[in-house]
């Protein structure tokens, strides 16, 4: 279990029925050991090095070890509850057989019996959560809808995307479901990266009151001293070509062709590339490093990093990474990314080679050292972890109030 982070005085969190120091929190989401790498898992492991104040994380597979939480209709169970969980267990099937088919998204449901005396709110990142019996307050992180998601990683089309809204939407609102990217439950409360995926979430519906825009932070972490050169660009990207990798070559070759002294180190995925990296001028790869290799060895050395992704959303832990690093970043213009990615440190272009190499030219052009002081600013001020958890404290504290209007309703 995962201790508090200590505090001068108790922080209050929400009405006196639910005042208690530690706040103890079931995170659910992805973790290390569990899931592959990923800026989802990124997301919850920071906030496990770096809780907010008088808030007690304890993960799912750790309360799943002592039975403080229970995974319904995985199998039919024994006891008292049997008859329900046969029943659950036949929705499940009907649910995923869907989901087999192609016509709903391939995240399922975890349907979850929870002890109530354990713990006082859950946080959920990514993954749709049902509770069954208890009704805890709820809050959910995610980063855009699953729509954007298939249709550029998937390449599903417009029908097929709508289809599987709809199911996903009915599946819902029929099982009460607390969905991060779609729908709050009765005590929930949603928090996104971005200004754009709330206005998506109020044009389907959901109260603005119940959705705060959060975005994602880096803690502080250790890193090696800067050895950049000037004229070294970066790519940190397991999906090469998604995340704009192919783009990213040709900017430097678009640099090279002034000035041959320009490189790139990229950290990416053996297999996936498709193009035989290694022999490009310029261009030093690094396969399947793990992120301490990232951080230590790749990171220090890059003056920008190229990030012209088309799937992506708030800032990107690769983004975050390199401006806490002291790299300088050029992003691609969308929508569903962190609109704080801007100012001396930031340039956002179009997803064209021209103007993102323009754009690494400018921002170098007060030199190395004005840009790695800008990027390090930026990342202090706005994306560390004390801005992150003022945010998600404000939006804890609405959930449990919310649970509290709902009981006294209730009574």
């Amino acid at each position: 279990m995962i201790e508090p982070s200590q505090a001068s005085s108790p922080r209050q969190i929400g009405p006196p029925k639910y005042e208690r120091v530690p706040l103890r929190v079931l995170l659910v989401g992805p973790f290390t050991g569990y899931d592959p790498p990923s800026g989802d898992l990124a997301y919850t492991e920071a906030l496990l090095v770096d809780p907010p104040v008088g808030v007690r994380y304890t993960t799912l597979h750790e309360a799943l070890d002592v039975g403080a939480v229970r995974v319904r209709g995985r199998k039919p169970w024994h006891g008292v509850s049997r008859t329900a969980d046969l029943a659950l267990f036949a929705a499940r099937a009907v649910e995923l057989g869907a989901r087999g088919l192609g016509i709903m998204f391939r995240e399922q449901t975890l349907y979850l019996t929870v002890e109530e005396e354990r713990f006082d709110l859950v946080h959920q990142h990514l993954f749709p959560v049902r509770l069954l019996g208890a009704q805890l307050p709820t809050v959910s992180s995610a980063g855009y809808p699953l729509t954007e998601l298939y249709q550029a990683r998937e390449g599903w089309g417009l029908r097929r995307l709508n289809l599987a809204l709809g199911l996903e939407d009915g599946l819902a609102r029929l099982a009460g479901t607390h969905q991060p990217w779609l729908r709050p439950s009765r005590t929930g409360v949603l928090t996104v990266y971005t200004p754009c995926f709330r206005d998506w979430l109020v044009a389907r519906g959901v109260p603005g009151a119940r959705i705060h825009v959060v975005g994602t932070a880096l803690p502080d972490l250790p890193t090696p001293p800067r050895s950049s050169d000037g004229r070294t660009l970066g790519v940190v990207a397991r999906d090469f070509h998604l995340k704009g990798g192919s783009l990213a070559v040709a900017v430097l070759r678009r640099l090279r062709s002034k000035d041959p002294s320009w490189r790139c180190v990229v950290a990416t995925t053996r297999g996936i590339v498709g193009t035989d990296l290694a022999g490009e001028p310029g261009v030093e790869v690094h396969w399947d490093p793990p992120r301490s290799e990232v951080l230590n060895g790749v990171l220090p050395r890059v003056d920008v990093l190229l990030a012209l992704t088309r799937s992506d959303c708030g800032a990107p832990y690769s983004v975050l990474e390199a401006l806490h690093a002291g790299a300088g970043v050029v992003v691609s213009d969308s929508a569903w990314l962190d609109p704080r990615l801007s100012g001396p440190a930031v340039a956002r272009v179009p997803r064209d080679p021209v103007a993102a190499a323009a754009a690494v030219t400018e921002l170098l052009g007060g030199g190395p050292a004005v840009l790695s002081a800008a990027a390090v600013a930026l990342w202090r001020t706005t994306f560390s972890m004390p801005v992150l958890q003022a945010e998600l404290l404000r939006a804890y504290r609405q959930a449990i109030d919310l649970a509290g209007e709902a009981a006294r309703s209730d009574c």
